[in-house]
């Protein structure tokens, strides 16, 4: 986990789902809407939300895999976008 996520100002959803991303990254987890919805306490559309803040500052990425399933990866820091870039 990069501690550059708290100088973003992002949403606690997104800080959250962020924290959880790396759980699921660091345990080899393919990350997904399923697996991480898995662990998310709040409300399915409160996920979707934190995921696509997340996206639009370049903190994940999402890709589909050979199964055509949705997955999230994490960009390195230095591509992350502050909130008055976005």
């Amino acid at each position: 986990m990069d501690r550059k996520i708290f100088g973003l100002n992002l949403s606690v959803e997104a800080t959250s789902a962020y924290i959880l991303i790396c759980n699921l990254a660091d345990s080899g987890t393919p990350i997904t809407i399923e697996s991480a919805g898995t662990f998310w306490n709040d409300e399915p559309e409160a996920l979707v939300d934190a995921l696509e803040e997340l996206s639009r500052h370049r903190i994940i990425f999402e890709a589909q895999d050979a199964n055509q399933m949705r997955q999230y990866y994490l960009n390195p820091s230095d591509l992350w976008k502050r909130t008055a870039e976005v």
